[in-house]
């Protein structure tokens, strides 16, 4: 792509917005910002797009969201009779917008467009797909990105984001549409009297009905807890739903708790970070709160803080997942051959506990889209009940099958119904945790984010993983190496003995999908998993230890994240020189 014909094509175009007008004509004379503006169209991954918001082609704005939304109608139309599509939006600056222009287009098609009427989170648009039903759904969020961000993901009729064939398949009626001259729209207002509506409260209550039907039921009377939605879409549906489950007890971050794109307390609005709980753990010092609890902006990730005298600990998405699961499976009437799901770089201390409750465990690639596959395989063989539990590292987590994606909301009642139910028990959840790793050794799991902005980090990002897959066979950090997965090819290879003439001892396929993603294996039961993020603009690397103590087990991660720093480092150096 020509950026800076591109440019020129915008900032002549007298019918864009007055805002996008303004930044185009601001860019004017500065190449390196009309270069990143414009190097390529924002791409259209897995699941949708996300991009920091602005005028430009590599940019979220309305002709880039109308553009891919004429793409996706005309997908519809060729593959749909009577084709409908739901559409949801979180709290981010322009998600509303961004509905409606959504919407407009859609209408404008001839499809059948379904709008909540305020803001909600990923899973009540996974439930609407398919309670009304529709062929597609729309989202727009940026998930917990900070507020320069947002996104479009799309979901199939499974109310699942994606896969396969199809988004390459809407790719395609993608880059065939000219950003100004073939898109087909109307405005909002105009679609409202056609054939476009809001989601009826009906829906919105049947939502809340279905997750609570998941509820495993606690006493939890002086059960104390501490919420923050983090200015998004969490705050009625989690609070409706902790009611029903018999929560009388609790406060809400006061500076957090309404919408606010701006995310002025929290410009990381991610329960993975520690800092978004201060402002909640203040809260919580002063009304002597059991747990503090977060969910992101649209609700589809959660996390949690244990109170520790005047202080806190942030617990994991994997050791959260981990204490679900042990409390799943504790506490509920488990179907026979129950199956729960698991991504490739989520703690693999559930294998264990799931071998010794005869528990099938499904491994997928990252993304919740996987594990929401997985349910449908099951759905399809008429067993979508041995379905028990799934979720991933990032604090994604999905105890039901009502929707198929992550779930903040249901996933929210349970945490609270587990951390009352170990209160009882005369401990917290740390000290539960503890009892687990106990019994099963002591895992500890980190993620490394290395962020490579624009498209000179994108190829930052390719050199990095290039050299990992081109020297696979050498080892890393002076360790063992017993086993490499290249996903991108799809196999596993078992290694050899290092002396002899062929280090790999044999290889089988991984039977998953091919993504660009390497895996190493060492032999002290460590594992580093790299790839470049597919929605934000970082590579990804995840650190596994298993040891006989978590001193241990932490002195292991200590090492491989000073070493693979080191390696980044060395890299990114040899790409500038």
């Amino acid at each position: 792509m020509d950026h800076k014909s591109e440019y020129e094509k915008w900032r002549y175009n007298s019918e864009l917005p007055e805002d996008i007008k303004k930044q185009l004509q601001l860019m004017e004379g500065n190449d390196e910002e009309i270069y990143e503006a414009f190097c390529r169209d924002l791409e259209f991954g897995t699941a949708g797009i996300r991009g920091i918001m602005g005028a430009g082609t590599n940019r979220i704005n309305t002709p880039v969201i109308k553009r891919v939304t004429q793409g996706i109608s005309d997908y519809m139309n060729e593959n749909f009779k009577d084709p409908a599509a739901a559409i949801c939006y979180d709290s981010r600056i322009n998600s509303r917008l961004f509905a409606e222009e959504t919407a407009a287009v859609l209408t404008a098609n001839g499809i059948k467009a379904y709008v909540y009427k305020q803001l909600m989170p990923v899973s009540a648009l996974s439930f609407a797909v398919r309670e009304i039903p529709c062929h597609m759904g729309i989202m727009i969020t940026a998930s917990h990105n900070s507020k320069e961000y947002n996104g479009y993901k799309v979901y199939n009729s499974q109310g699942c984001q994606i896969l396969n064939e199809v988004p390459g398949e809407i790719l395609s009626f993608i880059k065939r549409t000219d950003i100004f001259k073939d898109i087909k729209s109307m405005t909002f207002e105009e679609a409202l009297k056609e054939r476009c509506e809001f989601i009826s409260e009906d829906i919105e209550e049947a939502y809340i009905k279905k997750a609570f039907s998941y509820s495993i039921p606690k006493d939890m009377k002086g059960f104390r807890l501490v919420y923050t939605p983090l200015n998004g879409t969490g705050k009625a549906p989690v609070k409706k739903l902790l009611s029903l489950a018999g929560l009388d007890s609790i406060s809400i971050v006061k500076e957090q708790e309404e919408p606010d794109g701006c995310f002025t307390t929290c410009p990381y609005p991610n329960p993975e970070i520690p800092e978004v709980y201060d402002l909640a753990a203040r809260l919580c010092r002063e009304v002597k709160g059991d747990l503090i609890m977060a969910t992101d902006p649209d609700c589809d990730r959660v996390g949690i803080a244990v109170p520790k005298g005047d202080s806190y600990k942030v617990l994991s998405g994997n050791q959260i997942g981990t204490l679900l699961f042990d409390y799943i499976c504790k506490n509920k009437k488990l179907p026979r051959a129950p199956v729960a799901v698991r991504t490739i770089v989520s703690t693999s201390i559930i294998d264990h506990m799931a071998a010794k409750k005869q528990i099938e465990i499904k491994e997928t690639l990252i993304g919740f889209k996987y594990i929401g596959e997985q349910i449908r395989i099951l759905e399809e063989a008429g067993q979508e009940e041995r379905y028990i539990f799934g979720f991933e590292e990032g604090n994604g987590y999905l105890a039901g099958s009502y929707v198929r994606d992550k779930d903040a909301v249901t996933a929210a009642m349970l945490i609270c119904q587990m951390a009352a139910w170990h209160k009882g028990r005369g401990r917290d959840l740390t000290e539960a945790l503890e009892e687990i790793y106990e019994e099963y050794g002591y895992y500890r799991e980190k993620v490394l984010n290395f962020t490579f902005e624009g498209a000179k980090g994108i190829k930052k990002m390719k050199r990095i993983m290039d050299f990992l897959r081109k020297n696979q066979r050498n080892g890393l950090f002076h360790k063992k190496t017993i086993g490499i997965t290249d996903y991108l090819k799809g196999k596993k290879y078992i290694m050899g003995d290092p002396r002899s003439c062929s280090m790999v001892a044999g290889e089988k396929p991984t039977e998953l999908p091919q993504e660009n993603i390497m895996e190493f294996r060492f032999s002290d039961g460590s594992k580093l998993i790299a790839r470049p993020s597919g929605t934000e603009p970082k590579l990804k690397v995840y650190l596994f230890a298993r040891a006989r103590d978590m001193q241990s087990a932490e002195k292991i991660i200590s090492e491989m994240e000073k070493n693979t720093d080191a390696l980044i480092c060395k890299q990114i150096k040899g790409y500038n020189n």
